[in-house]
């Protein structure tokens, strides 16, 4: 873990005055000093004592299940998308997801991981990732083209053209434990080209 310069200089300045205190102490008759590096030391152990305690806290926190992804456009192809799976904790994790899209406000029935059908398995502290493509996995399958869905994209409203209402859990392997996240609603933009959060 990376110390903050703030953390470092203040370990800095308590080093610097124990050692002038001791020298002070030790080869000279000035006794303020001294009762300063006294002060310091007492003040180094706390600062241990406090840097024991979150270290403890964090390496706890690790083993708290965990996990989030994100979408990210593939560059020069604003219809397929990376989908990033962070496992944020030290358990090996089933992962589900369900796209839940709709076109022109009707349900398009997806297969697979991004159907909420199968999982993907993802190791402790990894980022993985797998991808779609709306023209094929999501406009193939509600019979429409781009270039339809951009005709009626400057009449109609952004949001009922391509809707993704997306949910996404995950469970520790071998466990019955199962954690949703917040649905995360996106639309895409045909007009932009574009994947837009929906908040």
């Amino acid at each position: 873990m990376k110390l903050p310069k703030w953390l470092w200089t203040l370990i800095l300045l308590l080093i610097g005055s124990c050692l002038i205190g001791l020298y002070l102490r030790l080869f000279t008759e000035c006794r303020i000093l001294g009762d300063i590096a006294d002060f310091a030391l007492v003040m180094t152990l706390v600062a241990l004592v406090v840097y024991a305690y979150y270290t403890y806290m964090l390496a706890k926190d690790a083993w708290t299940i965990s996990a989030s992804f994100a979408l990210v456009p593939i560059p020069n192809n604003p219809y397929h998308f990376l989908f990033l799976i962070n496992n944020h904790s030290k358990h090996s994790l089933n992962c589900w997801c369900n796209l839940n899209a709709t076109v022109n406000g009707q349900k398009v029935s997806l297969d697979g991981f991004y159907g909420g059908k199968t999982s993907f398995d993802v190791q402790p502290f990894v980022v993985a990732n797998g991808h779609f493509d709306i023209i094929r996995d999501i406009l193939a399958k509600a019979d429409l083209t781009v270039e339809e869905m951009k005709q009626k994209a400057g009449s109609a409203n952004p949001k009922e053209q391509l809707y993704l209402n997306i949910q996404f859990w995950y469970s520790p392997i071998g466990t019955n434990i199962v954690i949703h996240n917040p649905r995360q609603p996106h639309y895409f933009n045909f007009v932009k080209e574009q994947l837009v959060a929906d908040f």
